[in-house]
């Protein structure tokens, strides 16, 4: 008999009067009528729960996931079905105690609880044990009541207690030894009647779910991978059995209704969407890929795919089970579509039911948004399939603020077209991860190795996914350890991941290989090729690397060293420009653009813009799109394209801007960025007319040297790169780029692999320097190791039970701010605070970005449109106000002071920081000026130019 009839052969009407005198759901105030009070008996909710899980089971989970289950405790998927089925019918049989059932008595109006409990006859005195116990947490007495059954039913102690620890996690995260022990105290002195429920309840939990049959092939041993998985299913079953939306509370305590037609009726009310079936291309023979990708990206008739796309997409098929690809190409290659389409083959062959893509930043992320968006309406085949924007300003992004009211696609299969939705259930910083697809950035895939409260939600929705992470190359030895980790965990789930860089130094493409192919592989990574571009995948039949045949070079540029002189800079850039040109300066610090943008503005005055992240949200979006429509490949001189511009720019201008200058001017900083940056150079087939007759051949000006024998750098980029990286990058370009140039191609993976290899070509004068600073990185590796590991999770191997999930991350990183909490943790970065510009009036104040009859009142509410513009110009504080605890605490408690407390009523602005300027755009913060306008963004005003 399958668990649907099951559920259905045994209604909560033939239980005793004691058993449905128990609550489970007390009703919110708006569920009350006339006085009547509308509840939830214990039975129904397992009742619910067991046939939310089922449902749950057999039509959202992804085929990977079941696999998984079914590996990790060594059972069919059938009977792992029957026993997630059973874990979500006992989860809550723990509110079968007094220390749950009574805590309603002293609120007005909620006698009735307590009335039908005495009617029933069962009695209302706890134990001394009971009162002297505290706070005692039902999910702890479910565990307990759950393992003694199942022991006494012959299953071992081991797998017992395995089980009954996932029922136990949740609400989130285990409990601790001696709230156990405790647990085992008081539910030992339930005897009699309250006994005889217990049993007839786990009893219940056991007919309605069909556990019996299954009991023999129960696992010995729970490990804490299997674990994870099951607790983040039982927390999706609770919580959609929980929400009156889909299972009204009634006034008897249960529904006469079958149970599946309880199920059937929440499918309507929360919007769960199927698993991604994905269509990959039939062949990755490049006629037949070209056309599939047309398809896909709205690609013009006559375009065809690129090598790298090819080579992608035959490593995807070649891969026989889970596996990691890295793609390591230039800018321009089309990695992201190859990426995209390598995740519909390995979708295809892992049973993935979704996928998302991680970007380094919130701007990258929203520029992926609507890429990704587009492509899985076309790639969903008919079905409705879900997105989800994964960071925190995703509110304020216009796509997706549209995909949550409309949706894009036609529900339409004959047009091979599906439609995508933003689920309203699966949507938060909780839940948005189980969406189909997801684009976010990368701290939602390193959070899945942090110890944090409901991280098995996030590792249930990363283990049904294809993992498609971008930029690999810009996360830190910190970052790094949490990714490895991520990796790990994810290659124990099955879960195919595709990593993407165009600059890749190999000792860090062998940590990533070695962090996945260790759980699927015993293939050594030691020999890995240097050449490029290059498709590498390991898998279960080890590992493998295609060359991929390179573009022809499209760019010859010369590179010079120049003075450190503001002075010098504004007169070679007079010069360089007598006839006009796009020049991009890029500097490593705010400070250092500030400085540079108010020497260039006097000599070159309403033609220099500056870009850095100290300006408001909002007009960093609005800066970068006129930016970027300026300089991008469809404007043109005469057309658009300025006559001169200079923009000044920190390194958010290093990555994903589409923007084309005739010279670069930028701080020296390690290899891989200088490439990076010198991506914006020529970066698009002009006319020679829109180029001025001197800047036609491209060339890169390299500043932020003080010295160059014995080397001096800026203290700003030293402080941000470490000295290892920049010595080395110096003497790679001194062996041979300042001399000879640097080609596009070609060079891009050779100076790489030089600059971040162990014997970079030192001048012999600079051995001293370089051993001290081979020193210096090699502490500050060690350190970032020991700080990653204070709440990062062990690998899978090193999980044995869920408490080695949770060492120290029971009550941490769940907070209001827990997402802010997080990304502290998983980036190795001083903390910082987001705060929210505002201008003090005579009797309010109003937004930056409001015009001057915009007045807004303190104590009310801001209405809309006002409260999404002040959402959306939010700036982060200077780290010199965070960066040690006791000036974060005065700052905080300073801000919070004055922040308007109508905020606190608002979803856009509650929690948020104010910072109040007065008419001259300025504050005293900490002891320290302040000073906001739209030309410089947020600076102290000593520090000014």
């Amino acid at each position: 008999m399958t668990s649907s009839s099951l559920l259905h052969s045994h209604p909560v009407r033939n239980l005793s009067e004691r058993a449905r005198a128990l609550w489970a759901k007390s009703g919110s105030d708006k569920s009350r009528i006339e006085g009547e009070e509308p509840w939830l008996c214990l039975p129904q909710h397992m009742v619910d729960s067991a046939g939310t899980a089922r449902h749950l089971w057999e039509t959202w989970v992804p085929p990977a996931v079941r696999a998984s289950i079914s590996h990790e405790t060594s059972m069919s998927e059938e009977h792992a079905g029957v026993l997630l089925t059973w874990l979500a019918a006992a989860h809550d049989l723990g509110k079968a105690l007094l220390t749950f059932q009574r805590q309603l008595e002293p609120r007005e109006g909620f006698s009735g609880f307590s009335d039908r409990l005495h009617d029933a006859g069962l009695p209302l005195r706890p134990s001394n044990s009971e009162r002297n116990a505290g706070r005692l947490h039902h999910s702890v007495a479910s565990r307990v009541l759950v393992e003694q059954w199942l022991i006494a039913q012959g299953v071992h102690r081991k797998g017992a207690t395995g089980l009954a620890e996932v029922l136990e996690a949740h609400h989130g995260s285990p409990a601790r030894a001696e709230e156990r022990d405790t647990a085992r105290d008081v539910l030992s002195t339930y005897t009699g009647v309250w006994g005889e429920v217990h049993q007839e309840l786990l009893d219940f939990a056991a007919d309605i779910s069909g556990i019996r049959d299954v009991l023999p092939l129960l696992p010995r041993r729970m490990r804490g991978s299997g674990q994870v998985l099951l607790t983040g299913l039982v927390i999706m079953a609770d919580w959609i059995a929980s929400s009156e939306e889909a299972f009204p509370l009634t006034l008897s305590g249960y529904s006469d209704r079958p149970a599946s037609e309880r199920v059937r009726e929440k499918r309507n009310s929360i919007d769960l969407t199927v698993p991604w079936d994905p269509r990959p291309p039939t062949s990755a023979e490049p006629e037949i890929l070209s056309a599939h990708l047309r398809q896909r990206f709205s690609w013009p008739d006559n375009a065809a795919a690129r090598p790298v796309q090819v080579a992608a997409v035959r490593a995807g098929e070649s891969l026989a089970g889970p596996g990691l690809m890295i793609i390591e190409a230039p800018t321009g290659e089309g990695k992201t579509e190859a990426a995209l389409t390598a995740a519909e083959v390995l979708a295809a062959h892992s049973g993935a039911g979704g996928a998302i893509i991680a970007a380094p930043t919130m701007s990258t992320a929203d520029g992926l948004f609507r890429r990704v968006l587009d492509w899985s309406a076309t790639a969903s085949a008919g079905a409705v399939t879900s997105m989800f924007l994964a960071h925190s300003k995703s509110a304020l992004n216009t796509d997706n603020r549209a995909l949550r009211t409309t949706g894009i696609g036609a529900d339409d299969p004959e047009r091979g077209e599906g439609a995508v939705i933003a689920s309203q259930w699966m949507s938060g910083r909780k839940k948005g991860i189980l969406s189909t697809f997801s684009v976010a950035t990368v701290d939602q895939v390193l959070f899945m190795a942090l110890q944090a409260k409901h991280s098995m939600l996030r590792h249930v929705g990363l283990a049904g996914k294809v993992v498609i992470i971008d930029e690999v190359h810009a996360y830190d030895t910190y970052m790094s350890n949490y990714l490895s980790t991520a990796l790990a965990w994810l290659a124990r789930y099955r879960v195919p991941v595709v990593l993407l860089s165009a600059t890749l130094p190999v000792e860090q493409k062998r940590s990533l290989l070695a962090a996945y192919g260790a759980q699927v592989t015993t293939d050594s990574v030691e020999e890995l090729s240097t050449a490029y571009p290059l498709v590498t995948t390991i898998g279960p039949d080890g590992l493998q690397e295609e060359a991929v045949r390179a573009r022809d070079p499209d760019l010859r540029a010369q590179l010079s060293l120049e003075e450190d002189d503001l002075g010098a800079l504004c007169e070679r850039l007079r010069a360089e420009t007598v006839d006009g040109g796009c020049v991009l300066v890029i500097c490593n610090t705010v400070r250092r653009a500030q400085e540079t943008y108010g020497a260039l503005r006097e000599l070159f005055p309403e033609q220099v813009e500056l870009h850095h992240a100290a300006f408001l949200a909002s007009a960093r979006v609005a800066k970068e799109s006129a930016l970027r429509e300026a300089l991008g490949p469809d404007a043109h001189r005469g057309t658009g394209r300025p006559q001169r511009r200079i923009v000044v720019a920190t390194q958010v201008a290093e990555q994903s801007l589409d923007i084309d200058v005739d010279l670069l001017v930028t701080d020296l900083a390690p290899m891989d960025l200088l490439i990076q940056r010198i991506g914006r150079l020529h970066r698009h087939r002009r006319p020679p007319a829109d180029r001025p007759e001197n800047l036609r051949e491209p060339r890169v000006l390299i500043r932020g040297l003080l010295s160059v024998d014995p080397p001096e750098f800026d203290t700003g980029a030293a402080a941000i790169y470490g000295e290892k990286l920049l010595l080395s990058t110096l003497a790679v370009l001194q062996d041979g780029p300042l001399e000879n140039g640097f080609t596009r191609p070609d060079d891009i993976a050779p100076l790489v692999q030089a600059a971040y290899g162990p014997t970079p070509p030192l001048p012999e004068a600079w051995t001293e320097r370089w051993e001290q600073a081979i020193a210096v990185d090699a502490a500050a590796r060690d350190s970032a190791q020991g700080r990653s590991s204070s709440y990062r999770i062990p690998g899978p191997e090193a999980a044995r039970n869920l408490d080695d999930l949770f060492a120290r991350g029971r009550d941490s990183i769940d907070t209001k701010s827990g997402e802010a909490r997080g990304f502290a943790q998983v980036r190795d970065s001083d903390p910082t605070v987001e705060v929210i510009p505002i201008l003090l009036t005579e009797n309010g104040y109003r937004p930056l970005s409001a015009g001057d009859t915009v007045e807004l009142f303190s104590d009310r509410m801001p209405e809309w449109p006002h409260d999404l513009d002040l959402a959306a110009s939010t700036v982060r504080l200077p780290a010199r106000f965070t960066r040690f605890e006791k000036d974060f605490e005065a700052t905080v408690a300073q801000l919070e002071a004055v922040t308007p407390p109508g905020w606190q009523t608002s979803s856009w602005l509650k929690g948020q920081l104010a910072l109040p300027l007065d008419a001259e755009h300025t504050i005293e913060l900490a002891g320290h000026l302040l000073r906001y306008d739209a030309e410089l963004g947020l600076h102290q005003v000593e520090d000014s130019p």
